[in-house]
């Protein structure tokens, strides 16, 4: 009977499950240990067909902005300059409206007739004061003119000549007023007739100014032309009741003074 126990010629011996030694300095395996699990398999083939995240293609890169955008980002940036510049320096210079007071009003050879038209003669001399209020600027005046009204009815005109007026400064301008045998509506003639009765009758003098305002090395962004209406209303003068003389009462009137 053939043993066993031997291994066959030609084959190694059989390995024994009771001699297993660890090697020189590892403890030996205790009686939970478990062998290391075997590495895992990479697919070689899923690992290869991966896009790389680091990978650059140029093909999607964003290209750079062009000549007509950066010409348009700095026109922007040239005009939103100009305009806050133009901001500041129109909040520094910002020109404020003349003052303008009536000082006196004197009128005389008045008179006037209903038959068989209605006519008035007369001659208003106005004295006015105009103030420049501003520090920084400097007002020119290219002409003023005066016009005088009983109510809302015209009666007289002139022209007053150019001037000039310094920073913190006053001007003193006198006119004369006259009508001569002037065709006027009849409620001119009844109103001054019964406001005369009265003791009291009361004119507008109104005056248009084409003003503009400099302030040195500024002033060509602010040296325009303004249109300057002035409105002093009911300029009181005392006229006896069968007299064609008379002056303003109650000392200077201010004026309305707009653009």
């Amino acid at each position: 009977m053939t043993d066993t126990s031997k291994p066959a010629a030609g084959y190694p011996p059989p390995e024994t499950t009771s001699s297993h030694h660890p090697p020189e300095g590892y403890p030996p395996p205790g009686p939970h240990s478990y062998a290391a699990p075997p590495p895992p398999q990479s697919n070689c083939y899923y690992q290869n067909n991966q896009p790389n995240p680091y990978y650059y293609n140029g093909a999607y890169a964003t290209a750079s902005p062009s000549f007509f955008g950066r010409f348009l980002t700095a026109l922007f940036v040239v005009l939103v300059t100009f305009c806050m510049i133009s901001l500041i320096m129109w909040l520094i210079f910002r020109p404020d409206l003349p003052h303008f007071q009536v000082d006196s009003l004197i009128v005389s050879q008045l008179n006037f007739s209903s038959s068989p038209f209605s006519v008035i003669s007369a001659n208003w001399d106005v004295r006015v004061t105009v103030f420049n209020a501003n520090t920084e600027m400097h007002a020119y005046y290219d002409g003023i003119e005066a016009t005088l009204y009983y109510k809302s009815y015209f009666l007289a005109r002139n022209q007053l000549p150019p001037f000039d007026q310094g920073t913190k400064s006053s001007t003193t301008l006198t006119t004369q007023l006259v009508a001569m045998s002037a065709n006027v509506d009849r409620l001119v003639v009844s109103g001054i007739s019964s406001d005369r009765e009265s003791g009291t009758v009361n004119f507008n003098a109104n005056f248009l100014a084409v003003v503009r305002f400099k302030a040195g090395f500024w002033s060509s962004w602010k040296e325009r032309w303004r249109l300057l209406r002035v409105y002093c209303a009911n300029l009181p003068v005392g006229i006896s009741s069968n007299g064609s003389n008379g002056t303003m009462n109650g000392g200077p009137r201010k004026c309305a003074v707009g653009l």
